[in-house]
């Protein structure tokens, strides 16, 4: 009788979870960090380009490309040049060795030279070069209701950390910078992991409403 009893209390607390529906949580902000006077993109073309090594490339690579692709369906008044693109026109151009030269001093100083910065805007034919750094990405999960030993609600959390920055190519100077951090949560019966794209994509529209 006793073991009918929890049976259905646990079967009774089991359907409250399932009727209850998923919760979930989502936010990323943006901090500006730095904006030049009077530095606004509409009107002028971007070029995405990359100054990190070679860790994470592919998941750089997608947000990268998430972010280009949002930026042309939300703000219509700037052109963007995606980082595939950019990558293939300096390659054909020859410049693949100085590039990769440029990103290794980068590293180390944190500083790009003008003459590269220069010479990649008139190569891109592009007004700013714009290049994101993916600092840090994790996927967790937790149990956060359990019942006789039976897992009744998963919490399943993502979390990323992005840094951008936007170089005017005619002067070689920085114009913009800002880092991004943000959590999506979602906890529900057997909830399914965060995906990396859902939570980049959230970071993306974050940045492109940030962008001045």
């Amino acid at each position: 009788m006793r073991t009918s009893l929890i049976f259905a209390v646990c079967l009774f607390l089991l359907s409250l979870c399932g009727c209850a529906g998923p919760f979930k949580q989502a936010q990323f902000h943006v901090n500006e960090s730095f904006r030049e006077p009077d530095f606004h993109l509409a009107g002028s073309r971007v070029g995405f380009i990359t100054l990190s090594l070679a860790q994470r490339s592919e998941d750089r690579s997608i947000v990268t490309d998430l972010l280009g692709k949002i930026l042309q369906e939300k703000r219509g008044e700037i052109e963007v040049l995606p980082l595939s693109q950019s990558l293939s026109l300096i390659n054909r151009a020859g410049m693949a060795k100085e590039y990769n030269e440029a990103i290794k001093d980068y590293q180390t100083s944190g500083i790009l030279d003008r003459k590269i910065i220069t010479r990649l805007g008139e190569l891109l034919n592009v007004h700013y070069l714009l290049h994101l750094t993916l600092i840090y990405f994790d996927q967790y999960t937790s149990t956060r209701l359990s019942i006789l030993g039976l897992r009744a609600i998963d919490s399943q959390s993502a979390k990323m950390r992005l840094f951008v920055q936007i170089l005017q190519t005619d002067q070689g100077i920085i114009v913009w910078e800002a880092s991004g951090e943000g959590i999506v949560t979602r906890e529900e019966f057997r909830a399914k992991p965060i995906s990396f794209h859902e939570i980049a994509r959230l970071a993306c529209q974050r940045l492109a409403e940030k962008l001045p």
